[in-house]
């Protein structure tokens, strides 16, 4: 049933990604008065499982918006990732072990989820096309008493927060086809990608059926010189059909499906030394061989069905079955005598480059993720004016797994949240169980073998919001994620003997700074425990792991006047080691960067000779980082230069020459000043650098 004031396209958003039915905003809807982009959504969903206005939330939730995803045409999930300060990837890479994974506030491990409650399987973060996306919205802070945690997929956990992926589903309100394509060159650089993305109602507007797809063609710059020059250019595909249908206003079914494609010349990065390649490496270098490739395939089908039992019960059902199949061969950079290498830039053997296969060099994996769940929303009036909202969801998830890494783990969850509203004073409170099982496997790489375990957590949370004024809103919250470690033994063969947790204390305030302008300043304090500590051999020696991350951040989004908008957002954290000696080196350090901002605006003309022309820019700072072994301070010549990135852009109606109305040609220039930077890191000698200029040509229709 349509709640008042929304569109069908909005109830169909809100069915096909687990929404309560409210009123919402997403960003695919204009109307008179809106800037030419919205990069603020009215309401968010991941956070809560409920439409809330971002402002009203106890948390911070940053949104990447369809009209954002657009303008700025990120090639993958990873890119777009980068304009979120305060997130960092181990690379874009299959070798590492938690491909796809993303660091929020310091802490690892956070596994993107779509539609904010099914997980995406493994390294299908490395490979989603954005394209494919409605929006992202990014949860700041230990999410495990909603999402659930892990259950030690090589430590991914929610520690963090959670990334949440919404996929674009079929909409009963209109029929539409967008057709894009863009081609961009630079130095080296070659990428061809087309996109298309056609939605056809049926049954007079009962039914109707969407299919996204997207095709790209790669020649890398690091394929164009070195051991891997002349390496065949990544191919790459995904499509994503979808079907709802509402047989009353009460009942609604939908499925949607996506099968994901890549063959791409293998990468892993190059080493550092003084912000810059050493080892005799150059930028655009790579260690992998001519022959050398990674392969990628994935399958997700996600059947849903809404019930609106009464006018205040929504009943939700989703099921999902993700199948992944990749491999990769690649060559790493080789490492020697690192006090050496600190010294003098090269290893022991001189300046030649050197690489070669470890026991990771060649990896296979075949897994398949299960989950099921039931999601019930019922809110009611209180006396008083009271207004309370209560989620209750059961759900199960199973990670099948065979190859190089991860383990079979069964989780079983309950989760119950209730959400107070009373006047200016807004609680949140909620509180999730998860019983996990592990299967016996043996790991391949370690022969180790680890028997059939059992481990249970819980997770809660609390929140509050106040609003003394329209204008102003104050906040905090408390939350703690707590997940077992399954498939991970100590060098003495003992394996973790209870779940690790991770907690946060957090206070903010939010300004609207104009009508549709709100800036939101909080600082927070996160605390990790009972996680497993590494040596550089990579071996585990004991699960008494502490660290602590803190810091502040900075986020003012939304429209500035009618023609234009804005999002801007800083990061301020500090990392702490408190398993090192205070005052020894490694225990405060910058393990990613303490400072991170990035700026995008655009601004469309009315009137005059630029009548419907948008310009936007972009910029991307981020602070000296260091690179580490396994997350551990190596030496003080290892650091990554701070980088300054500009992107600019411009779109402009063919009919302006005398062309159809409903095509657009879009101009562009990433990384305008040419800077050479390092984007992300897994080990020091794993770095993989930013893309260099490049010119961006593209044309689009919109029917």
């Amino acid at each position: 049933m349509l709640a008042a004031g929304q569109t069908a396209a909005e109830e169909t958003d809100a069915s096909s990604s687990g929404m309560k039915e409210t009123p919402a905003d997403l960003g695919t809807v204009r109307v008179e008065g809106d800037a030419l982009s919205r990069y603020r959504p009215e309401t968010v969903n991941g956070a809560t499982f409920t439409d809330v206005p971002p402002e009203k939330l106890p948390v911070v939730v940053d949104t990447l918006t369809e009209d954002f995803i657009r303008e700025h045409n990120p090639t993958d999930f990873h890119d777009l990732m980068r304009f979120v300060p305060g997130i960092e990837s181990g690379g874009k890479s299959l070798l590492i072990r938690q491909p796809g994974t993303f660091m929020i506030r310091g802490m690892g491990g956070t596994d993107p989820m779509i539609d904010g409650v099914l997980p995406v399987g493994r390294g299908a973060g490395l490979f989603m096309e954005p394209f494919l996306l409605d929006r992202v919205e990014i949860v700041k802070g230990p999410i495990a008493s909603l999402n659930g945690g892990s259950g030690g997929s090589q430590n991914a956990d929610g520690g963090g927060g959670s990334i949440n992926m919404y996929i674009k589903s079929a909409r009963l309100d209109r029929d539409s086809t967008v057709l894009q394509a863009n081609t961009s060159v630079g130095r080296r650089l070659l990428r061809q990608r087309g996109m298309f993305d056609t939605n056809e109602t049926m049954l007079g507007g009962k039914a109707a059926f969407r299919l996204v797809g997207t095709a790209d063609y790669y020649d890398m710059p690091h394929i164009n010189q070195g051991f891997q020059k002349g390496a065949r250019p990544r191919e790459s595909f995904s499509i994503a059909p979808s079907f709802v249908f509402a047989p009353s206003d009460e009942l609604r079914f939908g499925l949607k499906t996506m099968f994901q494609y890549t063959d791409q010349p293998s990468y892993i990065g190059v080493p550092v030394y003084r912000g810059h390649p050493g080892g005799g490496w150059r930028w655009y270098d790579s260690s992998a061989s001519r022959g050398d490739r990674t392969k990628y395939e994935g399958f997700m089908v996600n059947p849903w069905a809404d019930w609106q039992v009464t006018e205040n019960w929504l009943l939700k059902f989703g099921a999902s079955l993700m199948v992944v199949s990749w491999s990769q061969d690649t060559m790493e950079p080789a490492t020697g005598n690192l006090d050496y290498y600190n010294t003098h830039g090269y290893w022991t053997w001189g300046p030649e480059p050197r690489h070669g296969y470890t026991q990771f060099g060649h990896s296979r994996q075949f897994s398949r993720n299960y989950s099921l769940f039931v999601r019930s929303i019922y809110d009611s009036s209180l006396p008083y004016g009271v207004e309370n909202s209560l989620v209750v969801q059961p759900d199960f998830y199973y990670r099948e797994s065979n190859g190089s890494f991860g383990n079979p783990v069964s989780r079983y969850g309950l989760t119950l949240q209730d959400s107070v509203s009373w006047g200016w004073i807004a609680l949140l409170g909620g509180l999730r169980y998860d019983h996990f099982e592990s299967e016996a496997y043996t790991a391949e790489t370690s022969g180790n073998r680890f028997r059939h375990a059992t481990m249970d957590s819980v997770s809660p949370r609390a929140g509050i919001s106040v609003q003394p004024v329209d204008w102003l809103v104050f906040f905090g919250n408390i939350s703690q994620t707590r997940t077992p470690l399954f498939g991970v033994a100590s060098v003495d063969g003992a394996g973790p003997s209870k779940p690790w947790r991770s907690t946060q204390y957090e206070g903010g305030a939010r300004v609207r700074a104009a009508e549709k302008l709100w800036l939101t300043v909080s600082t927070y304090r996160i605390e990790q425990e009972n996680k497993p500590e590494f040596n550089n051999a990579g071996l585990i020696t004991d699960y008494d792991g502490r660290c602590t991350s803190r810091g502040a951040e900075l986020s003012l989004a939304g429209d500035i006047s009618p023609n234009w908008t804005v999002m801007a957002m800083y990061s301020f954290m500090k990392y702490t080691n408190r398993n090192v000696a205070p005052g020894k080196k490694g225990r405060d350090f910058e393990r990613t960067p303490a400072h991170t901002f990035s700026l995008n605006t655009s601004y469309r003309f009315a009137g005059g000779m630029l009548d419907g022309v948008a310009v936007g820019c972009g910029y991307r700072f981020r602070s000296k980082s260091y690179g580490t072994l396994r997350g551990n301070y190596q030496k003080e010549n290892l650091f990554l230069s701070p980088s300054h990135v500009f992107d600019v852009n411009m779109s402009m109606p063919l009919s302006k020459f005398g062309g159809p109305a409903e095509w657009t040609l879009t101009l562009g220039v990433r990384n305008l000043f040419g800077e050479k930077y390092f984007e992300s890191t897994r080990h020091y000698y794993e770095c993989l650098a930013g893309e260099p200029r490049t010119f961006e040509l593209g044309i689009r229709a919109e029917f």
